[in-house]
Order: structure tokens, then C-alpha cells, then sequence
């Protein structure tokens, strides 16, 4: 998923990246999300999520820490937080990490370095923060990517063991990002209140990758399409906010209006070629082939571009029956200039998006709810005409319930459909014409089930989330311009996950957990006739507090991800309907204190 704010503020968490140390919470957004966040630069559809800063708290916070990972990474973080001010107004945090070693892969290292700076003022009717983000991370070896699966006349093979590195140690990258932002909150009369921010992110992702295409039946392979590459892009993002409610006789409002501005140019270098293929033996027992006469130096342009997404929202919650149906209209308007400077072309496009969302709440415990949400991704560029067509527009229809039963369990059932329109990619000669067109459809059709229990004075805490999806395409363009009906590609039917934590009664202070991941079987091309195989992946864990001193404490974590080793296929889907395979990571065994003082 790339469609993340952080404070509110679109397009500025990482890209290439997932640091961590600066999060406090996350919100995720099923489904479409236009209507509330924006369109995302990156042109993601089908959910969002927000991220909330640190900030520093009442108490006093000292916090140091050492981990372990296999095979053999060390990791250092700190994290402290204090107030000043007759009323502890005032308030900074500061954070970081930094891990570096060898993960559980053979010859594939990494090394991750973050920062996060927070600085706060909370007042009485004025509320500001201020942040400063850094995060680097340098890997040798990744994660090598099967491509385009649907071209193969034969199922995949069968996936070899996680520890075995199907790249080169020699294949390099290293993600950069930096962002500063400043956002802030002040109540005003009548119950209202204005908020907003502004916000600029700097990142780079550079160093030389390549593709596995075509593994054979018996595992052999070979590395191709390998470049160095240096792509930079600088966002600027910006929001103002303002909410409020009353009430109108027996109708109560609760109103929000707002303004959102997100900027990202590109500036995207690569090699001036992709240096052939190397062979790297079979999958089993990878044993690349010598380098010879590669050049990687990103010397030549590759994208030079600049999207410009400004947009106003507005929206309204209806409470009708003393505020048990709830019914929210709203929208947002979006004007879209996108700019190609390497062609010397500048086109715009508009575009407004509805959400209509109806709930019955008959009590606390009880949400029956509707909705009906549109999302929103950059419309592409003909490079020859100028043209742009208008935004990709993905609609979706949602109906489900919330029910709490004594305060001991939740559950929430829903069933939905997304449908989002194909794109003809135009390389073959029929289709040039029509490059970059809108062209039939794909569609998400499925249910979800949610339950989370605290039984046994919650001191045991099971949750089980069970989705049933039915993806399909119809007259929709493949990467091989190929008009095709069938199944979505590595889209399986079945997914299922569930966790346990337990807080066990023969130990005090000490915490159980355990996670199990299924992902049912799914196909590699749109026909269905050749099967990627379903896999299950468990983790295990515990967490055992040590009380030191009156404020310090002593907190032992450890764990093992895919327990039993499961040999498997990570697949992914690629526009286009193309078919990826990423190999899973071994099993990983971590451990780590974390000293409060």
C-alpha cells in the first residue's frame, strides 16, 4: 500500500522505505479513500492509511534499547521525551535506530539508520507540532523478484528454501528519505475548529537491480534487464481544515471542509543500458555467472516529471432519530496538472469524487452501516499528443455490521465490490492508437469477518480475520496487449490470519503471543491454468517485564518468524495484470531489551 499521510499530510512517508521510529499510531483506511485523503501521487488504489507522529508526554520519557536478528544484525534505538512549562506546554521527542549486519539470507546484508525529531506546543485553544524525519537503509543481495509469470507455458517451480539468495551480492540499493513538517490545531467559537499543515519530503532510491524472467521447469535461471539507477523525487504537501457542529432542530450536523495540496516531481536517472543477462544457475543452487563489461553509472534521464494535485472536500454527518442513523454526504473536487518536462508537455484534468455513507447505530454496541466511495489515481501521459486521459476512477459499494457482545467480543462482517477500469498499454501496433486508454474492467467481489475476544479478565486475547475475495477481469488489457477475460493474477481466494497474546498466570509479567498467516492458492495467469500454491506462515513471541527500581523497568522481548520454515512464493500483482513472485524469508529468530529508566 502507497497511499500514506503522516499528520494528515498526503504523500510524505517513504516510498521505498517502512521506518518506524517516529510512528506513535497508524489509521487504515479500507477501501477507497479519495474522498477523505486525496488522490496519492503514486496512484495507488484500494486503501490508505495515516500515520500519527510521537509526541512527548506528561511522564518523563528515557527508553534505550539493543536487539538481535539472525543471522547476525545488531540493533540500537533510544527513544526520550520531555515537557517544560508551568502547564508542560512545551514539549520535544527525539528518537532513533540504527541495525546493520546479515540477515537470514545468504549474502544479503542490509543496514538501517532512522531519526525522528518531534517538538510540540499545546495550549488552550492552539495546538502546533513540528517534525524532522530521516531514514537510510543500504541493502547488498535483496530480494530477487520473479517477473512476469503469466508469460510462462508451464507452473512456476517449486519455491527453494528462504535462505537462498536469488540476486547477486553485488546488486545493490539504498533508499533515502527526509521530511520536515509543521502542523497545527486552534479552536475557535461556536465549537469549531481550523487546522492544517505544510510539509516537504526529499528521497532517493539509488544502486543497480535486475529481474528473473523466465525460470525454467527444472529451476535454472537467469538474472536480466540489470541497471544502476538513481531516481529522486521532492514532495510538498499541504492541508487546511475546518470542522465544526450544531444542530438544526431534531437533525444534528457534524460538518468538515477542507483544502489539500500535494506536489512530487521526479527526476528518475538510469543506465543508458540493461547490460544482458547473467546466468545464475537453478534456484536451488544459485552460482552466478562473472561480471563482465557491466556499467551501471545512471547517466541517462529516464522520467522528468511533476504532478500537481490541489483539491477541496466537504462533508457532512446527518444525525436523524437522536443520532442513531447516521447518514454522510460529502465529496471532493480535484484539479490535476501533470507535467512530462522530458517530452515539453503540460496537461489537466478534473475530477470529483462522492461519498455517500449511511450507519444505524441503535445502541453503543450495534453499527449497521453502508457506503459508497470512489478513489482516484494520475491519468497517463501520451507522450507523442500531449494528451492526458482523465483520472482512473475505482468505484466501490460496502454494506457490514459491528456488533460488541458484553464487552468481551467484537466482530464485524462486511461485503463489498471495487471495480476499477484496465489500461491499454499500446506496444503493439493494433493498439498504439489507443495507448494509455481506459479499457474494460477488473473487479474485487468478497466478504470480510473481523472478531477480537479479551476473555479470562483479559489476560488471553485471541483475534481471527477471515476474507473471502472473488477477483476477476473482463475485456481487460494485459501487459502483452492482450484483451482477456478471467481470473486477477497471484489474487487469492482465501486469506485468513489470526493472533493470540496471553498473559500467563504461572508467571507474572510474562506474555505469550503467537500469529499464523494463510494465503489460499491463486493463479499466474488470467486463464487459470497454471496454480501458485497456497502457504501458511507462524510466528512466535514472548515479553517478560522486569521491574528494576521504582521508574525503571527492564523489558525482554524475543521471537521466531516463520517458525517452521516454510519454503514459499510471496506473489504480487503488477499493473497490467502481470504476475510477480517474490521467495519468503527463512525463519528469522530476533531478540531485544529495552531498558526505561
Amino acid at each position: 500500500m502507497r497511499q500514506v499521510s503522516v499528520n494528515g499530510l498526503a504523500g510524505l512517508y517513504s516510498t521505498y522505505n517502512s521506518p518506524t521510529v517516529a510512528v506513535a499510531s497508524a489509521q487504515l483506511i479500507k477501501g477507497a479513500s479519495t474522498a477523505t485523503t486525496g488522490m496519492d501521487p503514486e496512484g495507488s488504489a484500494g486503501a490508505s492509511m495515516n500515520i500519527e507522529t510521537k509526541r512527548a508526554t506528561d511522564e518523563e520519557i528515557n527508553k534505550i534499547g539493543f536487539g538481535w536478528y539472525s543471522n547476525n544484525r545488531l540493533q540500537e534505538t533510544f527513544d526520550f521525551g520531555r515537557r517544560f512549562g508551568a502547564n508542560n506546554e512545551w514539549g520535544v521527542r527525539v528518537s532513533g535506530k540504527y541495525r546493520d549486519g546479515d540477515t537470514a539470507r545468504h549474502d544479503y546484508d542490509e543496514m538501517n539508520k532512522e531519526l525522528a525529531i518531534g517538538a510540540d506546543y499545546r495550549g488552550d485553544a492552539l495546538r502546533v507540532g513540528l517534525d524532522y524525519m530521516y531514514s537510510k537503509r543500504d541493502t547488498d543481495g535483496g530480494r530477487a523478484r520473479l517477473q512476469d509469470l503469466q508469460n510462462l507455458a508451464y507452473t512456476v517451480p517449486v519455491a527453494p528454501n528462504g535462505k537462498t539468495n536469488l540476486n547477486p551480492h553485488w546488486l545493490e540499493q539504498t533508499t533515502e528519505d527526509e521530511t520536515v513538517m509543521g502542523t497545527f490545531e486552534y479552536d475557535l467559537p461556536y465549537g469549531m475548529m481550523l487546522s492544517g499543515g505544510l510539509g516537504h519530503m526529499e528521497s532517493r532510491y539509488s544502486g543497480a537491480f535486475g529481474q528473473i524472467t523466465s525460470p525454467k521447469q527444472n529451476g535454472e535461471f537467469e538474472v536480466s534487464g540489470i541497471r544502476g539507477i538513481d531516481f529522486r523525487s521532492r514532495t510538498t504537501s499541504g492541508n487546511l481544515k475546518l470542522q465544526g457542529d450544531f444542530e438544526a432542530g431534531a437533525i444534528s450536523h457534524n460538518w468538515n471542509l477542507a483544502f489539500d495540496s500535494v506536489i512530487r516531481q521526479r527526476d528518475h536517472d538510469q543506465s543508458s543500458k540493461t547490460n544482458g543477462k547473467i546466468k545464475g544457475g537453478t534456484i536451488y543452487a544459485p552460482n552466478f555467472a562473472q561480471l563482465k563489461n557491466f556499467d551501471l553509472t545512471a547517466n541517462t534521464q529516464g522520467v522528468d516529471s511533476k504532478l500537481s494535485a490541489n483539491s477541496l472536500a466537504f462533508a457532512d454527518t446527518l444525525g436523524f432519530v437522536e443520532n442513531t442513523v447516521r447518514l454522510t454526504l460529502g465529496g471532493r473536487f480535484q484539479w490535476i496538472k501533470q507535467q512530462d518536462k522530458k517530452a515539453g508537455t503540460e496537461v489537466k484534468a478534473d475530477r470529483f469524487s462522492p461519498m455517500v455513507t449511511l450507519a444505524y447505530v441503535p445502541n453503543p454496541d450495534l453499527v449497521l452501516y453502508g457506503n459508497y466511495l470512489e478513489d482516484l489515481e494520475p491519468g497517463n501521459i501520451d507522450v507523442e499528443t500531449g494528451e492526458m486521459n482523465s483520472p482512473r476512477v475505482s468505484k466501490q459499494i460496502e454494506v457490514g455490521v459491528r456488533k460488541n457482545w458484553d464487552n468481551w467480543l467484537t466482530t464485524t462482517l462486511s461485503a463489498y465490490e471495487i471495480r476499477r477500469p484496465g489500461i491499454i498499454r499500446g506496444n503493439k501496433a493494433a493498439l498504439k492508437a489507443q495507448a494509455g486508454k481506459e479499457h474494460g474492467k477488473e473487479r474485487n467481489r468478497g466478504i470480510e469477518l473481523n472478531t477480537y475476544a479479551s476473555v479470562l479478565n483479559n489476560t488471553l486475547r485471541p483475534s481471527l480475520g477471515l476474507t473471502y475475495n472473488q477477483a476477476k477481469v473482463f475485456d481487460f488489457p494485459t501487459y502483452a496487449d492482450v484483451i482477456t477475460d478471467g481470473v486477477q493474477v497471484t489474487s487469492p481466494r482465501w486469506m485468513a490470519k489470526a493472533n493470540v497474546e496471553w498473559d500467563t498466570p504461572f508467571v507474572a509479567n510474562l506474555t505469550l503471543n503467537a500469529a499464523l498467516q494463510y494465503y489460499g492458492k491463486s493463479y499466474q495467469d488470467s486463464t487459470a491454468n497454471y496454480r501458485l500454491p497456497s502457504y501458511t506462515t507462524v510466528d512466535f513471541g514472548a515479553k517478560y517485564v522486569v521491574k528494576v527500581a521504582d521508574k525503571q523497568t527492564l523489558t525482554l522481548r524475543g521471537g521466531v518468524e516463520n517458525a517452521f520454515n516454510k519454503h514459499y512464493w510471496q506473489v504480487q500483482r503488477g499493473q497490467y495484470d502481470r504476475s510477480f513472485a517474490v521467495l519468503g524469508m527463512p525463519r528469522t529468530y530476533w531478540a531485544n531489551m529495552e531498558y526505561s529508566f
